[in-house]
């Protein structure tokens, strides 16, 4: 008694190859191909052969399907590059924001250099009114003055 698996091996059918001729103009055997190419099912296609009336013909061989072949999954191995990339966009975007935020500070020093310079100037008189009070007495009777 055959198995299962093995008779479903058997009666699979693989779809049929064609090999026709196109002729035509290059724009028509070009369109022809390029149909055979996005369905999946173009196998074999040969140089052109022009003709003397200005016609081209190729040899094509494809698949005799119904439905169109699966798209072909191909590997890309560009890591290094996209690793790269992305490593030289993190350090330019790194550096604009470093020089957005440096100009930003400049523009607001700038825009505030007078209430900055006035706070300034408050607190240095602050500070030499408070200095000159403690070396001497400022009319009130304390212990420590003796007045």
């Amino acid at each position: 008694m055959p198995s299962t698996a093995r008779t479903a091996l058997a009666h699979r059918t693989r779809p049929t190859t064609l090999t026709r001729r196109v002729a035509g103009t290059p724009a028509e055997v070009a369109a022809a191909l390029a149909v055979l190419r996005e369905s999946g099912r173009l196998m074999f296609a040969d140089r052109p052969h022009q003709h003397a009336d200005g016609r081209v013909t190729v040899t094509v061989r494809f698949l005799d399907t119904a439905r169109t072949a699966p798209p072909v999954v191909r590997r890309l191995r560009r890591g290094r590059v996209i690793a790269a990339t992305a490593i030289t966009t993190a350090a330019v975007g790194a550096l604009a924001g470093i020089g957005y935020l440096a100009a930003q500070v400049a523009h607001t020093v700038q825009r505030n250099a007078p209430a900055v310079v006035g706070v300034v100037l408050v607190l240095l008189v602050l500070a030499v009114l408070l200095l000159r009070r403690k070396a001497t007495c400022g009319g009130l009777h304390c212990s420590g003055c003796r007045h």
